[in-house]
């Protein structure tokens, strides 16, 4: 069944990478998702430190995190985790509260880096099928 599947698929494959024109374009849009992608995935990664930043300078009692330089951390992270602060409000105990909206915001831009990694890693798969292809046709012109 599995396999029956797999060989339908790879049939269609075929019947779409029959067109040179259409290879072409998934070859150069490819490309471009896969540079965006990538950009994006450093840009997460940098945003990530920054956030991480936020959150240590916060904990040490020495740095005031509302004063210039380490304020950028705030300015820069504030709106991200005040969306996941909306999203999960505190946790209620008797006496105090604990927030771990924190938490769930640092393991979700984790999970968004995981996905970009995942995408990628697509994307090469298929720009190596979309090369063999454009490099069979070449060599059948030739």
């Amino acid at each position: 069944m599995v396999i029956e599947h797999f060989s339908n698929l790879h049939s269609s494959f075929d019947t779409f990478y029959k067109s040179e024109m259409t290879v072409q374009f998934t070859h150069y849009f490819s490309i471009f998702l896969l540079n965006f992608v990538s950009y994006f995935y450093i840009l997460l990664k940098f945003y990530k430190v920054l956030c991480y930043s936020k959150m240590t300078f916060e904990w040490l009692p020495m740095i005031n995190p509302y004063v210039w330089p380490f304020s950028i951390f705030h300015v820069v992270t504030g709106p991200y985790f005040a969306f996941w602060s909306r999203i999960l409000p505190s946790i209620k105990l008797d006496k105090s509260s604990v927030e771990i909206s924190g938490i769930i915001a640092l393991e979700a831009l984790n999970s968004f880096i995981y996905f970009c990694v995942k995408i990628v890693n697509s994307l090469i798969v298929l720009l190596e099928q979309l090369e063999k292809t454009i490099e069979k046709d070449i060599i059948e012109i030739d």
